[in-house]
């Protein structure tokens, strides 16, 4: 019995050694995962930030190609602000189709510089720059009348050019985001409506932005005399950008000039340069990494510039190439044709609108651009044989 006792004795000190073992082993456990749970859970974040961005990255630089192959031989472009960025990515696939391209610039030097790149990349010798800077009327009106002298055609008008940045003005006085952005293109456009309808069918492209959702327009305090927002200065402009689109089409059209805004995404450009402080410097960082390429951005600009059958399209924006649809604040026509007016006293104009009850819509059944232009011969030689 003696024995039996003690083999039982030593079993349960065995077992008791056992629990106590595990129990350490448990506490050791317990330990590490006290001292590996915090870089456990941190790495398991870090892992779905970056998912996040990759994925965020993916969304902001996913583009359409321009699914349009036809070439621009013969056809001459203006492109603004294309001596970089998307003005000049789009400026280099309309070289390649062929097209007369004029780069311009407030930097004559570099738009030449670029002028040479792009024959030098194509093989196309009809490139040139022009001097042309934004942010000065007298500059706007030089750069039509030298073309209007030099040149018998223009069929596509490509307004580019933006400015974002700190309040600032034109060389007129103007706020420099409403000036640059909205009001120069407004008299460029104006000056060369004359050779866009002469060379007619002819189109007008708008970069604008959904930015312009965003805006609001005050047309009692264009100079922003209240309040300066760096961002909310640039929605402004591009808000009126989207209202010349809208109101540009609905006088030119009767005369076969399309006209088209254009939403390129976010596009890793010059655009923020001007943006200040560390902000600014996050910006910039963000967009080489986060937004698509100029080259990428500029496939719809292209796409309005020289596709088929968007005549009935006039007047919309565009993005991916595909509409997009319209905010209701540009359905406003009284804001348009009031913009336009006040737009027309700063730049020094004369202008006749259309009659308001008899707005210009596009017919929508036929898709033929030949069957518009043939209507429009047919009815001038009819009122020359009167």
């Amino acid at each position: 019995m003696s024995n039996e006792h003690h083999v039982r004795m030593a079993a349960e000190m065995k077992e008791r050694l056992k629990v106590d073992e595990l129990e350490d082993n448990i506490d050791d456990l317990e330990d590490v995962v006290e001292d590996v749970f915090p870089i456990l859970i941190l790495t398991v974040l870090i892992s779905f930030l970056l998912l996040v961005l990759v994925l965020l990255r993916l969304y902001m630089r996913w583009s359409v190609p321009n699914p349009s192959h036809n070439k621009m031989e013969g056809k001459t472009v203006i492109i603004t602000g294309s001596t970089g960025g998307i003005g000049k990515a789009t400026a280099l696939e309309l070289a390649k189709r062929g097209a007369r391209v004029f780069v311009t610039g407030r930097d004559l030097h570099r738009a030449e510089a670029v002028a040479r790149s792009i024959r030098k990349k194509t093989g196309n010798p009809r490139v040139n720059a022009r001097h042309l800077d934004l942010g000065c009327l007298h500059s706007v009106k030089e750069f039509c009348d030298d073309f209007h002298r030099t040149e018998k055609f223009l069929h596509v008008l490509i307004n580019n050019g933006a400015y974002m940045g700190p309040q600032a003005e034109t060389n007129d006085g103007f706020e420099k985001c409403f000036g640059v952005n909205y009001l120069s293109h407004y008299y460029l456009t104006h000056l060369l409506a004359d050779k866009l309808k002469k060379n007619a069918p002819s189109r007008v492209i708008n970069v604008v932005s959904t930015a312009y959702t965003k805006g609001s327009l005050d047309l009692n305090d264009l100079e922003l005399s209240m309040h300066y927002d760096i961002y909310g200065a640039y929605c402004r402009s591009k808000l009126a950008q989207v209202l010349l689109n809208v109101e540009s089409h609905r006088q030119m059209f009767s005369s076969c000039v399309w006209c088209f805004g254009v939403h390129p995404g976010a596009c890793s450009t010059d655009l923020m340069r001007d943006y200040p402080g560390m902000y600014g410097n996050f910006l910039r960082t963000f967009s080489r990494f986060m937004f698509k390429s100029p080259e990428d951005g500029c496939q719809t600009i292209v796409y309005c510039a020289v596709a088929d059958k968007l005549r009935d399209h006039s007047g919309k924006i565009f993005a991916n190439c595909q509409v997009l649809k319209t905010s209701d604040k540009v359905i406003d026509k009284t804001l348009a044709i009031d913009l336009w007016k006040v737009s027309a006293r700063l730049c020094g104009v004369d202008i006749k609108l259309p009659d308001e009850d008899e707005p210009w819509v596009p017919d929508t059944h036929d898709d033929n651009e030949d069957s518009v232009i043939n209507t429009k011969v047919s009815s001038e030689v009819n009122k020359k044989s009167q």
